[in-house]
């Protein structure tokens, strides 16, 4: 006759609980080791940047180091596919720009749709056309003149096919009814140091990118993407509206950068996370960084808000270059609607 054991109710308890604790310790536990922020362009950019100064206070409210890890290359698709491919678990951030993230399918550079992220977007700068201080283009109407004498011919360098510089340079050359010869560089700081050396006859990369060379006369800015001028110390910079009025109502055009994971990462990680970008744009750290006189502007948009900013977003910039013949992918096959 088998004998039946009774188990105490308070030993049952017991068990349950012990063998619940490790998952409910991990899941309140993160982060417990270094959380990376893969930056897919070189150092010193606009994205670049702007993920520094985020990263300098979400490590705090972490309690965790933030590294950056740099990886540039192919447009900036190698660090997100890195990123896109590695476990979901919140211990790989991808730091970028809206443009980027929304142009990388159409541009053929890798199938990674911009709604598989969740996605803060923290800052704001607009495309700003430079070239040269000693640059015999004095004013925006000397370069136009000179693209529509020499038709594809004047250089301008960007961080790359479908960045926000190469989005921009394109929106200006369509507003203007010009064009130019595209040389790409491995981001935005590479870019602007080829305008600096001669390499190129001008960029429109962001302006938070080229403050400091604008002050310092390395760099002279004919026009802005923005709505209206901007001024940096003594110099005012005039918006493009003032020579193509026509262009009006796509400005203000620029780069906006912040930090995401794919989705399918736990919602506790992605909630963690919210609260400590939210700590971020709210610090004094991130108003200094984008001071007025530094060229960029805070967002600070939560996820709802930045989902609705990327389809706008994804809708101007990949028909931009699709229209224009450079993006091989068409909008309409990944069901991105025309602006």
């Amino acid at each position: 006759m088998k004998k039946t054991v009774v188990v105490p109710a308070m030993v049952l308890v017991l068990a349950v609980a012990f063998a619940l604790a490790p998952a409910a310790s991990q899941a309140q536990a993160y982060p417990e080791r270094d959380v990376t922020i893969v930056v897919p362009w070189g150092a010193g950019g606009g994205t670049d940047l702007t993920v520094r100064s985020l990263a300098e206070v979400m490590h705090r409210a972490l309690g965790v180091n933030m590294p950056i890890l740099n990886m540039g290359g192919a447009s900036g698709s190698l660090g997100m596919q890195d990123v896109w491919d590695s476990p979901r678990d919140g211990y790989k951030l991808l730091g970028t720009s809206m443009s980027s993230l929304t142009t990388v399918q159409t541009m053929g550079l890798a199938d990674i749709p911009y709604t598989g992220w969740y996605v803060w977007n923290a800052a704001f700068t607009p495309n700003t056309i430079v070239v040269r201080g000693d640059s015999p283009y004095r004013t925006i109407e000397d370069l136009i003149a000179a693209m529509k004498a020499n038709p594809d011919t004047i250089t301008m360098g960007s961080a790359g096919p479908g960045s926000s510089g190469h989005v921009g340079g394109v929106l200006f050359a369509q507003g203007v009814g010009s064009t130019f010869r595209h040389i790409p560089y491995e981001g935005g700081n590479p870019a602007i140091i080829a305008t600096l050396g001669g390499e190129v006859d001008f960029t429109a990369q962001l302006l938070s990118e080229m403050v400091d060379h604008i002050r310092s006369g390395g760099l002279r800015a004919l026009a802005s993407l923005s709505d209206q001028d901007i001024t940096v110390g003594d110099i005012v910079i005039p918006s493009i509206k003032h020579v193509a009025p026509e262009m009006a109502a796509m400005l203000p055009v620029g780069g906006s950068f912040g930090i995401m994971v794919p989705k399918g990462t736990p919602e506790d990680v992605v909630k963690k996370l919210d609260e400590a970008y939210k700590v971020a744009v709210a610090s004094k750290e991130f108003a200094d960084f984008t001071a007025p006189d530094r060229g960029i502007m805070a967002f600070g948009y939560d996820l709802a808000r930045t989902e609705q900013y990327l389809a706008a977003n994804a809708s101007k910039n990949t028909w931009t270059l699709f229209d224009a013949g450079i993006a091989p992918i068409s909008p309409e096959t990944l069901g991105i609607p025309r602006p």
